[in-house]
């Protein structure tokens, strides 16, 4: 039984390896002028199992998550890891009845599964937390500079020439790419990235943006009232945090100090009770 169990835990692991392999060669993409026959097949596997929308989903993730990978090869690396995971975990419970070597199998399999997508939703969130950390002063700094007179693109174009950061980075580049003749407008782009980043307040900003373009609206007071609400946010999101990393050093401290000191000091009225009952 051990050893039907390492070569079945083997074929699993050859076909995530093979699966691996078709996607990070793509080789469901079939030329359609010199296989047409199998164009169709392929179009229908690819519309069954939804090919495309897994890997648009995955695009934007990775990209949320500044992950500079393509989808095939983040999708290969999850089946290879969970293949090698699996047979790992087969071969070392290869001495234990079949139905544990086969659960311990399946638990490696799917942990290797896990493992990056794990690590994926915990890059998209610290990237939005580090986005979110350089849009105030940038904002605190686009107000200063709108208070100086100028356009609010070209303003905000000089504080993004001026700030270090990935969101002044980001930014800089949607000023440029807006510039082109026929391109979408600054606005547009810059709601498409606060869709993208999953941050409101760029899409705040968007809006803040295009309303004085449109009617003539000051910019100035919307951006530092929107400047001063992202602060307090933080500020409330850091109180929170303080009060749950107090919670989680003084429960471990009750734990571990109050009961044995109450335990220690009760022991003597504790004992001297017993004798008293006997």
């Amino acid at each position: 039984m051990p050893d039907l169990m390492v070569a079945a835990a083997s074929t699993f692991t050859g076909v995530l390896g093979a699966g691996a392999v078709l996607i990070l060669g793509g080789a469901l993409r079939v030329d359609a002028a010199r296989r047409p026959a199998l164009r169709v097949s392929a179009a229908s596997i690819r519309e069954a199992i939804h090919l495309d929308k897994g890997r648009s989903w995955l695009e934007s993730e990775l990209h949320r998550g500044g992950w500079r990978e393509s989808p095939e090869r983040v999708a290969a690396l999850a089946i290879a890891l969970s293949g090698c995971l699996a047979i790992l975990g087969t071969t070392g419970a290869s001495t234990m009845p079949g139905g544990a070597a086969a659960v311990i199998g399946l638990f490696g399999a799917l942990a290797g599964l896990f493992l990056p997508w794990l690590a994926l939703k915990s890059a998209v969130a610290q990237r939005r937390r580090r986005l979110e950390a350089e849009l105030v002063p940038l904002l605190e700094l686009f107000s200063l500079e709108l208070g100086g007179g100028g356009s609010p693109v070209s303003a905000l174009g000089s504080v993004t020439m001026q700030v270090q950061g990935e969101l002044a980075a980001d930014l800089r580049r949607l000023l440029i790419a807006s510039q082109v003749a026929g391109s979408a407008s600054f606005e547009s782009r810059l709601v498409e990235y606060s869709d993208l980043a999953r941050i409101p307040a760029i899409g705040s900003l968007a809006t803040i943006l295009a309303a004085s373009r449109e009617y003539g609206t000051g910019v100035v007071q919307g951006v530092r009232a929107l400047a001063t609400d992202l602060r307090r946010a933080q500020r409330r999101e850091l109180i929170a945090h303080s009060r749950r990393a107090l919670n989680h050093v003084l429960l471990p401290a009750a734990v571990g100090v109050l009961l044995p000191f109450l335990a220690v000091l009760m022991f003597p009225a504790v004992t001297a009770l017993e004798r008293n009952l006997r």
